[in-house]
């Protein structure tokens, strides 16, 4: 049978289908399909097959049964899903292993628990039909299939709900209440409207069906809208919890549970009772062996807090440490597989084995460790399933294959068939095309199905061009498979990109744009607010008030002294949320004294001084005239297309505003913003790259050695086939190789160089210097950033800062100094596992030990200057072998450098440290970080600090702690009630976002200025700066609203409790309300309002009438709308010409005959009977002013 593969454009579908037919010429995998089908005829052992073969041969010996693939670890199965996804339309998803809880947690991060049991849920749907399974998953408790089905609730259109049985249902499976969806797990409830949110499968696994499904939907989770008729499910719509908006409908969704173990309400006391008896018996044995009555009563401390929790229906720390009585029956993966005739699939089956048995040799050495301590009990391991429990399941389970590169005795299971194929790996063409060209054109003449491999437009286009000019008429497909392979006795040959092009090109998924931050939906009573006159006061609440018989919502604001202010919600415009620049608490203004004006006329004194003087820098440097650079050579497209990644769109734009600034005559000063990792150097290497085609030399500049190293490997990385020199410049170089880079460099013999202060060095002198990239800027003083412009008054320059920049910051300044962000972030990685708790020494030293065990680092993060070195003193004795370190700010540069690099090149296996590492160089080796005394640190520095690990593929853990015998207060205990929001993204996410925003606006703007962010708050000072800057640039200020008219009508517009209960939201949506300009705007915040709370009540309406009415009524000249009898009257504004908005008011024919125009010295349009009845007006004034 000979396979035709001539279609460029055939679907990956039907591509995956001929690729399994072309597999099935070969013999023996064709009679391994025949052994499969047939029942209880034991496994089949096949051999001979690379990584890409072993996955096109499970799938085609799998034909449309689900597949269960396990492999060896978690770095396997990230490899594993990229093939799987390249070769099948199944829907692929790696099901990940949960570490064995024996951590009494205060609070616990549930990302990873909720995708495991979304998943599970997937795969009992059919929705996802492979599973990539490492081996660590095969000994762990599930709940048992049918248990699991039976929690799950199946909503359909048109299904008659109980819906307080069902609210109540849904916090027995896990899902918390809340007033607004913001991530996974939670559930809100609005009048008619129930809202939910669910995991978004797919952390990289774009190939799942939920993914393909919910393409329009992004980020962590989506949100499940139900929307009821009596007690009948109307509707079920998708939403996105950023915008809370409804993408589209469904006819039935099916909620799992979100917690793996659960106790049902009338069984807590029960288990309660058994869980105190277990704790008396291993209490016993304690006293009976000798132990003293202390360790008893320290194991029954922690009993007792379990069972309290239990009995009231709290989350239980330490799960793991009662398995035996929360999993009445045993339950793995596999029995979820044999469920669903799943064919399981064992890639290396020794290397298996010998990942279970470590992982088994760990977890005893854990489990002695805590028994010994009386953290578990005996009892805690009776339901432990070893290597041993594993090998039987995988006996029974019957329908099984294993796959192994190379054919040997224990690589395969016993009691079936042993089959060896001949494939092997496709070789690397790259530099060598002559032999690519032979090796096609004779596969092709001897009837081989051929699969070249280009992902990304470019690649394809290439490759397409250059087999042309070889006379080689070939399908070139959009696979995204990295490597690929020759199958002789298949007569099948599979290139992959690395195989063509020397790197793969791998897929960024897209990241859903980080939400807006609404600061008033997160204001609270107590928050502080600053009003533009008044000054800054204390928000106390939304009120609502009645006054002359109409009633409206105030803001109550608290001012020094018995002072206050109520403030209507029209005038909302008028009111800032107060944020700092370092979290102080301001001074209450005094009403009615000067001191507040004084403050901002202080300020704006300043802020027009700096304006005037930026201003003035970046008129100078747009009179320099720099090097124009060439447009992009062919050699540029290749080093860009060789990135492994698909470029964000923030780095596309950054790119290219980089390019056009190069390639233009003036002199380039450009600031590109970007967190660690988001791509930043990527960026900054295809400028130094475009400097160099065009003969010029490029200099990089970094803070210390540690990242000057990183950035000198990764770019002879990248130019490993260009032909460019790259050389290092520290201060660890010295003698003879130092003055032998400094001639090279003064020769032209070095294309880039990259360095630390040495390059600042002014025995250092280039021969044709084009382009300065600084890096970490906010690390280098003002002089030195200055001397070096000095120096190179006509080179390009480039400065690379990790400090975030508010968006409204960046859009004053970016008319004075050229900014780029970064605010997409990189390619998903596993979320951190968090965990918040009372500080525990022997959970810190496990959790340490076991980070080391692994091969891996940990960041130990003490804030206390003074006691670091006696910190790691303490922690050298307690962890006898372990290889620590201590940096903190206050060391002299040298000895933090040696330390930092130590630690870096693997040196050390522990760094105690202070905040030091909120910013710096990327360590992937580091996937522990303890916190001591989080109680003292900011939430924003918490949420960087986080960032610290989880920058590799291996699971990352963060230990959160606080001292247990320390009395917290308030806003301690509220940042960490606040830091399950953010580990899963939520509101504290973004508010820490915004504090770090705060801190770098006063990084970039220098000392003076943060005072004056202080005295006035951020949002004042940066409408100032907006303003000064417009007037130092001679640009007319518009004023900030349009011109609205007053409308004076005794008509209820607010939005009620019973409407919207959750206060935030409410101010929220008032400030919305009062920005509608467009009839476009008011009906889509009509439909907003309808999809997110149901239908809007008549005082909402009137609201939002009432809103349109005040701007397009001044458009037409109207100064003033009010009512007469059961008229309405419209005052017009004197000596008003006529302009088309009034013209076209009086030819509107709704009102045809109704509106009247009275000339006169004060003339007015009257509108007959339109305030009859009184509740109409803002009605009719919506069939006046809104067109549609």
């Amino acid at each position: 049978m000979k396979v035709e593969m001539k279609s460029t454009d055939q679907s990956q579908e039907n591509l995956q289908t001929r690729l399994q037919q072309a597999l099935l010429r070969d013999e023996r995998l064709a009679g391994a399909a025949g052994h499969l089908r047939a029942q209880n005829k034991g496994p089949v052992n096949l051999s001979g097959l690379d990584d890409s073969a072993k996955i096109l041969a499970a799938l085609t010996l799998a034909g449309e049964a689900p597949l269960l693939y396990v492999v060896p670890d978690i770095l396997r199965a990230r490899r594993t899903l990229e093939d799987f996804n390249a070769l099948t339309q199944k829907g692929a998803a790696i099901f990940y292993s949960l570490p064995h809880d024996f951590v009494a947690a205060g609070i616990k991060s549930r990302e990873a628990e909720m995708e495991r049991l979304m998943l599970l849920s997937s795969f009992l749907q059919g929705k996802t039909g492979v599973l990539i399974v490492p081996a660590p998953v095969l000994v762990e408790l599930l709940p048992p299939v049918s248990a699991f089905q039976a929690a799950e609730i199946e909503l359909k259109k048109g299904r008659n709900l109980d819906r307080e049985a069902f609210l109540e249902q849904l916090s027995e499976l896990a899902y918390e209440r809340c007033r607004s969806i913001e991530t996974a797990g939670q559930f809100a409830v609005r009048g008619e409207l129930i809202d939910i949110g669910l995991p978004l499968l797919g952390r990289g696994e774009e190939g799942t069906s939920e993914g393909k499904a919910e393409a329009e939907l992004s980020g962590k989770c989506f949100g499940v809208r139900l929307s009821f008729f009596d007690t009948e499910i109307e509707d079920i719509r998708l939403f996105d919890t950023a915008s809370q908006r409804s993408v589209r409908s469904v006819e039935t969704i099916t909620l799992p549970p979100l917690r793996e173990w659960r106790v049902a309400p009338d069984e807590q006391r029960s288990l309660a009772a058994r869980m105190r008896e277990e704790g008396e018996k291993a209490v016993q044995e304690i006293l009976r062996q000798g132990g003293s009555r202390a360790d008893g009563t320290e194991l029954m401390r922690w009993v007792e807090e379990d069972a309290s929790a239990v009995e009231e229906g709290l989350p239980l720390a330490g799960v793991a440490r009662w398995e035996p009585l929360l999993f009445k029956e045993e339950a793995s993966l596999l029995d979820y597989g044999k469920q669903l005739g799943a064919l399981l699939v064992l890639d290396e089956a020794f290397a298996l084995r010998s990942r279970l048995d470590e992982f088994e040799a760990q977890f005893h050495l854990e489990a002695e460790e805590l028994l010994l301590k009386h953290k578990i009990m005996p009892f805690s391991l009776s339901r432990h399933r070893g290597p041993a429990d594993v090998a039987k399941a995988l006996d029974r389970y019957g329908h099984t294959l294993t796959l192994a590169q190379i054919p040997s005795s224990g690589n395969g299971l016993p009691g079936g068939i042993t089959l060896q194929v001949q494939s092997h790996a496709a070789d690397q063409y790259r530099g060598h095309e002559k032999l690519l060209f032979q090796d096609l054109r004779r596969w092709r003449d001897e009837g081989w199905s051929l699969v070249l491999c280009a992902s990304g437009e470019k690649r394809r286009q290439r490759l397409r061009e250059v087999l042309n000019e070889e006379s080689l008429t070939l399908p070139v497909t959009d696979l995204d498979l990295s490597d690929g392979f020759i199958w002789r006795d298949a007569r099948l040959a599979i290139l992959g990109n690395r195989n063509l092009f020397g790197s793969e090109k791998k897929a960024r998924r897209r990241q859903r744009d980080g939400a807006p931050i609404t600061l008033f939906s997160d204001l609270v009573p107590g928050e502080y607010v600053v009003h533009d006159i008044h000054g800054i006061g204390r928000y106390l609440g939304l009120e609502s008030l009645v006054n002359e018989g109409v009633r409206r919502d105030y803001l109550h604001i608290a001012y020094d002294g018995e002072d206050s202010l109520y403030i209507p919600v029209d005038k909302l415009d008028e009111i800032q949320k107060y944020i700092a620049v370092d979290g102080k608490k301001p001074r209450l203004s005094k009403l009615g004294s000067p001191e507040w004006e004084k403050k901002k006329a202080r300020a704006r004194e300043s802020i027009k001084k700096l304006a005037t003087d930026l201003v003035k820098v970046y008129a100078s440097r747009r009179k320099e005239t720099g090097h124009s650079f060439s447009p992009d050579t062919v050699w540029q497209e290749e080093f860009e297309e060789a990135f492994p990644y698909t470029e964000t769109e923030d780095q596309l734009r950054a790119i290219g505003e980089i390019k056009a600034d190069m390639e233009s005559p003036k002199v380039m000063d450009r600031l590109l913003c970007g967190d660690v990792g988001f791509g930043k150097t990527e960026v900054a290497f295809r400028a130094l790259f475009k400097c160099v085609m065009d003969g010029l030399q490029g200099a990089m500049l970094v803070p210390t050695t540690v990242l000057a190293q990183q950035h000198l490997e990764s770019f002879t990385q990248r130019l490993e086939h260009f032909p460019v020199r790259v050389r290092l410049l520290t201060r660890f170089v010295s003698g003879r190789k130092r003055q032998e880079i400094l001639r090279d460099v003064k020769n032209g013999a070095v294309d880039i160089l990259i360095g630390t202060h040495s390059v600042l060095s002014k025995e250092l002198q280039f021969r044709n210097l084009g382009l300065l990239v600084v890096d970490e800027e906010q690390r280098f003083g003002v002089d030195h950033k200055e001397m070096l412009k000095a120096r190179y008054p006509h080179v390009d320059v480039l400065t690379l800062t990790a400090t975030p920049i508010p968006r409204t910051l960046h859009m004053s300044l970016s008319g004075i100094r050229d900014i780029s962000l970064l605010e997409e972030g990189p390619e998903d990685r596993r979320p951190v596992q968090t965990y918040v708790m009372e500080y525990d020494e022997g959970i810190i030293n496990e959790a340490i030990l076991r980070e080391i065990s692994r091969g891996g680092q940990v960041f130990y993060l003490y804030n206390d200057t003074r006691k670091l070195a006696g910190k790691a003193a303490e922690l050298a004795e307690r962890l006898p072998g372990a290889r620590i370190t201590y940096a903190h700010g206050q060391m002299s540069e040298r000895r933090l450098e040696e330390a930092v690099n130590g630690f870096a090149r693997g040196d050390f296996d522990l760094l105690v440290c202070t905040t030091i590492i909120e910013s710096g160089i990327d360590m992937p080796n580091v996937n522990t970080i303890i916190v001591e005394n989080a109680d003292r640190l900011g939430l924003a520095q918490l949420y960087q600090i986080r960032g610290r690990v989880g920058r590799s593929e291996r699971q990352a853990y963060a230990y959160i702690s606080y001292r247990p015998d320390r009395m917290l207060n308030e806003d301690a205990r509220k940042r960490l009630a606040a830091i399950r929001d953010f580990t899963e993204l939520g509101s504290g996410f973004r508010i820490a976002l915004r504090d770090l925003e705060v801190r770098g606006a006063g990084n970039l703007l220098g000392g003076e200025q943060s005072g004056h962010l202080e005295a006035i708050g951020y949002d004042l000072y940066c409408r100032m700066l907006d303003e000064e800057i417009k007037e130092a640039q001679g640009q007319a200020e518009p004023s900030r609203l349009p011109e609205e008219a007053l409308i004076d009508l005794q008509v209820d517009a607010w939005i009620p409790a019973d409407f919207i209960e959750d206060e935030g939201q409410r101010m929220d949506l008032y400030r919305r309300a009062l920005a509608l300009r467009t009839d476009e705007d008011w009906h889509e915040f009509v439909d907003e309002l309808i999809d997110r709370f149901g239908d809007p009540p008549q005082a909402v309406m009137n609201l939002l009438d009432i809103a349109l009415t005040r701007v397009k009524a001044a458009a037409a000249g109207i100064e003033r709308v009010g009512r007469q009898g059961d008229d309405l009257i419209f005052q017009l504004k004197e000596d008003q010409a006529a302009n088309n908005a009034f013209l076209h008011l009086l030819q509107n024919e709704r009102v045809a005959g109704r509106l009247r125009f009275s000339a006169g010295r004060k003339p007015f349009l009257l509108l007959k009977d339109g305030a009859k009845p009184p509740e109409n007006m803002a009605l009719e004034l919506r069939k006046l002013f809104l067109e549609s």
